[in-house]
């Protein structure tokens, strides 16, 4: 058996994986959001010194004539002690990188060593910020680019910034975790009581139902799980009682058999037309009850197989009414309302006839003598609607959802007299089995309607 992964890992390795990579994604942006925007401020900082520098440089000229002692006006003197003894040097007064040549174009004074005593082409004097006194140009000033060296208070800025932004990702990320071990928990509580509730059933015991409050997709399954084994025990139930009237069903003419033949037997009835025509009577109604039986496996198994032809069904329910008629001493009343403009329906004549007979009599089982059949055939859009209602008892409302069942039995004022019990069953898988619908109701009139939709050619 292969070892089964759990859903909370499998959850928790993937928020997990998420997680870290959108921290790490967004760490990363943030940073480099950061480095970009400094560098543009570094870059604003550079023409802010070139703007502040080149005027002071302009007056210094125009002041003393010359660049001697301009050094004096950009480095400051600057004297470190270490230990006893004193180091001295010089540091620029302003924050940045400039070349300064003299009207000649040669570079006399630089922050960059490697610089130092470079003649600038015409291309660099005329990309480089012009020293002009009285309209003269003494000087030039280049201001060095960006480069990628920080001095010591850039580089603790970006650092400062970087932390925060990890510290940021940090927070998030316990935010994310949190928030991921309450869905975690949120999903797996309903798949845990519906797992619950399918190994019961997987042992034969059927829960009431399972409460899930959520009104997602989770509580939705939930319904649908509790309508399952609402459905289930129906079944089961269903089939307990399908059993046992079956057993019935078969019980009756086989001890009306038996007894009768242990009498013969026995000496007590004489073998004669009298005693043995029971008996025939009995063996014809186990016939047509393991038929039944048959063709209702058939239809539910999709094997019952239809010879389908033009039918016309108002022909057909003329027949049908004709031949019940005929064998009835005290018929009700029986009328046909029939649309001439109906067309026919692609269907198996033998297996529709058997519908029409078994809705009529089982019309004319409920009918008192002096009540009245009705049989009316219509097109209702693309489908032909024959319905066959009567003027009887009616049909009690708990039955309704129920008469279409196996040997279900009902209102005793609607009971089967005779028969097997599976006419309205196996009316109903066979109009299925032609793509038609059927369904029962009771008339505001009084007695019941059964109504039958079926696919027109």
């Amino acid at each position: 058996m292969k070892r089964r992964t759990p859903l909370t890992l499998k959850l928790g390795v993937s928020f997990a994986v998420v997680i870290l990579i959108s921290v790490a994604l967004v760490y990363f942006l943030t940073a480099r959001s950061i480095t970009l925007q400094f560098d543009e401020y570094r870059q604003e900082n550079r023409q802010t010194f070139g703007e502040t520098l080149g005027p002071q440089l302009a007056w210094y000229y125009g002041q003393f004539g010359s660049w001697i002692g301009v050094d004096q006006l950009l480095f400051r003197k600057v004297s470190v002690q270490i230990g006893d003894e004193i180091f001295e040097g010089r540091a620029l007064i302003f924050n940045g990188r400039f070349s300064l040549a003299n009207e000649e174009g040669r570079i006399f004074l630089t922050t960059e060593r490697e610089e130092f005593g470079k003649t600038l082409d015409e291309t660099e004097i005329e990309s480089g910020i012009g020293i002009n006194v009285d309209g003269a140009r003494v000087g030039t000033l280049i201001l060095g680019e960006v480069g990628p060296y920080l001095d010591p208070h850039e580089t603790e800025f970006l650092e400062s910034a970087y932390r925060s932004a990890l510290l940021g990702g940090g927070i998030a990320t316990g935010v994310a975790v949190m928030l991921s071990v309450l869905l975690i928990a949120s999903i797996l509580s309903p798949l845990r009581k519906l797992i619950g509730a399918t190994e019961r059933i997987a042992h034969g015991n059927l829960p009431t139902s399972v409460r899930i409050k959520s009104r997602d997709e989770f509580g939705q399954l939930g319904d649908s799980f509790n309508q399952m084994v609402e459905n289930l025990r129906r079944s089961e139930t269903l089939r307990r009682t399908m059993t046992a009237d079956i057993a019935h069903e078969l019980r009756t003419p086989v001890t009306i058999i038996q007894g009768t033949l242990e009498a013969v037997l026995d000496g007590v009835y004489e073998p004669t037309d009298q005693t043995i025509a029971p008996i025939y009577e009995e063996t014809l109604h186990l016939g047509r009850l393991i038929d039944d039986l048959r063709d209702l496996a058939l239809a539910e198994a999709g094997e019952l197989r239809l010879e389908k032809e033009p039918v016309n069904l108002v022909v057909l329910a003329r027949d049908v009414s004709d031949a019940a008629v005929a064998s009835l001493e005290d018929a009700p009343g029986l009328e046909i309302i029939a649309n001439s403009q109906l067309p026919p329906v692609q269907a198996d004549p033998k297996r529709l006839r058997q519908v029409f007979a078994n809705l009529l009599a089982n019309a004319v089982r409920h009918t008192p003598a002096d009540g009245m059949i009705r049989i009316s055939l219509r097109r209702v859009g693309a489908e032909a609607e024959v319905s066959v209602s009567d003027t009887g008892t009616g049909i009690a409302a708990d039955d309704l959802p129920h008469l279409f069942e196996r040997f279900y039995r009902g209102d005793p004022a609607r009971n089967r007299v005779g028969g097997t019990g599976l006419g309205l069953a196996i009316v109903r898988q066979w109009v299925d089995a032609h793509g038609g619908r059927i369904w029962a109701e009771n008339n505001p009139q009084g007695g019941a309607r059964f109504t039958i939709r079926l696919p027109l050619s």
